[in-house]
């Protein structure tokens, strides 16, 4: 066999035990996208639009996670297939592989020739390690839902509840309706989506530092057209799965900037509300409680409901009481309208973390990029390729690159 030189059999069988691992880590993230990532609790109110949204996205990583999980069985089995095959002579060797391994990439090197693969390469396992995130207990989100929750509580009884009576008498809408049901939602649920997937971007990464320094491993101790077609396949598999990572950190930031939007947008709702519980409706409150609660008010004024006097003075009364309920109710309406220009706005956000769901989507399913510097920039960065400078944005498409399994 010459022409080329080959890793000790035990190295095959060393490498084809970490992808094995490498499948039960994928299994694990798996999971993790099938709860904590499809987690909807909390979700209501205008939040209900983001509802639909969450467990799609996390159905199509689970569906690029179960492919993955299959590929990892699938290295191994070729890898166990290699070794077999070196028993051969140079050319039997050729011919097998040839059926083991998909033909390279245009331009693919043959990377146990390039200089310093030694500083990247080892079988060496890297845990996943996950934790339940805890982003849904955000002060500022428990702060919202204080608020809100004492708004609540003032409607259900005092000057704020007789308010609400006045305003429906005359509206027929509910002030409860209107202000605080839109705004039912835990938005911390956003942060813990954030957290969820960025910690399966994480794993994914870890993975995928993985299989490539395991494959420069076997790479750096082994030449010759066989070793090129398996480091393109393997190449193609860390690339892959990298770029899945990439596409969950895209994921984690649309949840983090929507809930700083949302956030922002609903804080000023609420200060539009305190203006009118404590400028506006403890008014009418006081000017139409007569109207919600019997005519004592007006019979106080004269000696009765026969008193011919005291009827003319009703009279007026009701009027001047009606000017200023029109008023009171006017005001409310206004600034109720502009309460509602903010929900238009939170819709907008949500609407906005469902785009960019979709060109994640788009991302995903993008074909493979060109192998570009691809190969010089693992060289330099192996196992952290993924970390530091990289722009998880543009390398979401790399998830194109993962082989069929």
């Amino acid at each position: 066999m010459t022409g080329f030189k080959t890793p000790p059999l035990g190295d095959f069988h060393t490498y084809a035990g970490l992808m094995t691992t490498q499948g039960g880590h994928l299994s694990t993230l798996n999971q993790w996208c099938g709860h904590q990532c499809s987690e909807t609790t909390g979700l209501d109110g205008l939040l209900t639009l983001a509802r639909p949204v969450v467990p799609e996205l996390s159905g199509y990583f689970a569906e690029k996670l179960s492919q993955c999980v299959r590929g990892m069985a699938l290295v191994s089995s070729k890898i166990q297939q290699t070794s077999a095959e070196y028993a051969g002579t140079d050319q039997d060797v050729a011919a097998q592989l040839a059926k083991i391994y998909p033909a390279p990439i245009t331009g693919f090197p043959d990377i146990g020739a390039i200089p310093g693969t030694s500083l990247v390469g080892n079988f060496t396992d890297q845990d996943v390690t996950l934790t339940e995130p805890a982003s849904g207990a955000d002060d500022t989100a428990k702060n919202i839902g204080h608020q809100l929750m004492i708004i609540r509580q003032g409607f259900s009884a005092g000057p704020l509840a007789t308010a609400q009576k006045v305003f429906k008498y005359f509206t027929g809408q509910s002030l409860v309706g209107l202000l605080l049901e839109p705004l039912a939602g835990q938005y911390g649920q956003l942060l813990y989506l954030h957290d969820a997937y960025d910690q399966l971007g994480d794993g994914i990464y870890t993975v995928a530092g993985t299989i490539r320094k395991g494959s420069w491993g076997l790479a750096q101790e082994w030449t010759g057209a066989a070793a090129t077609a398996f480091d393109s396949y393997l190449f193609s598999w860390s690339m892959g799965v990298g770029g899945l990572g990439d596409a969950a950190k895209v994921v984690a930031k649309l949840y983090k900037d929507g809930y700083d939007t949302i956030v922002l947008l609903v804080q000023a709702a609420l200060r539009e509300m305190d203006s009118l519980i404590n400028n506006v409706l403890p008014k009418l409150a006081e000017d139409g409680a007569s109207m919600v609660e019997g005519d004592a008010a007006i019979e106080a004024i004269g000696g009765g409901p026969e008193d011919p006097v005291a009827d003319v003075v009703a009279g007026f009364f009701t009027a001047y009481k009606m000017y200023e309920i029109y008023k009171d109710i006017s005001l409310a309406i206004t600034i109720i309208n502009a309460v509602e220009t903010v929900f238009t706005a939170i819709q907008k956000a949500i609407k906005g973390i469902e785009s960019g769901v979709q060109a994640v989507i788009k991302m995903i399913n993008s074909p493979m990029p060109t192998l570009g510097s691809l190969v010089n920039d693992v060289e330099q960065r192996g196992f952290d390729f993924e970390k530091g400078a990289w722009d998880p944005t543009l390398g979401a498409v790399r998830v194109g690159m993962l082989p069929s399994a």
